[in-house]
Parts: structure tokens; sequence; C-alpha cells
């Protein structure tokens, strides 16, 4: 069983609200779908709110400040992190 991921659940409920007829103010509205829809629209607009940037994998591959970086730098014997950056550049 596959599961599905988060893009395809947010284009099967988009596609089902755009095939979705639009409802006559004087016909019965069947409340279980309409329901359902506008609790899977909630659940989508909450899920795409939410902030990405709390993943905490990702945030011990960033590399930080640059005293952080020249902290690390110095502690391990290289250069310093001004030195390593001029010394990248070249003269033409």
């Amino acid at each position: 069983m596959e599961s599905e991921s988060y893009a395809e659940s947010l284009e099967g409920v988009l596609k089902a609200a755009r095939n979705a007829k639009p409802v006559e103010k004087n016909q019965p509205v069947e409340s279980e779908s309409r329901d359902s829809m506008l609790r899977a629209a909630a659940l989508v607009a909450v899920m795409s709110i939410i902030d990405a940037s709390d993943d905490r994998s990702s945030r011990g591959r960033q590399l930080g400040s640059a005293w952080s970086q020249d902290h690390r730098r110095t502690r391990m014997g290289e250069a310093t992190l001004m030195d390593a950056r001029q010394k990248r550049s070249t003269w033409r």
C-alpha cells in the first residue's frame, strides 16, 4: 500500500472542489458530503499554513551564522572564515 503524499491529497481536494456543482439557494444540500468537503478543505488549509522550516532534520545541515562558522574553523585549526573567503576569490 502506497501512502498518498500531501501534494497528491491537496490535488484531490482541489479537483473535487472544482468538479462540485454550485448549490442553489432554494435546493436542499446533502449535509454529509458538504461537511466532509469543508472539513477536508479546512484540514488542507491548516496543513499549508504550518511552517516547513520547523523540520529538525534540515536544521543540522545549515551552516549557521558567520561567527559560528569562524569559531568551528579556528577550533579545528583551519584558517578563519575571512581568510578562507578571500582565498577563494581570484584575480583576473
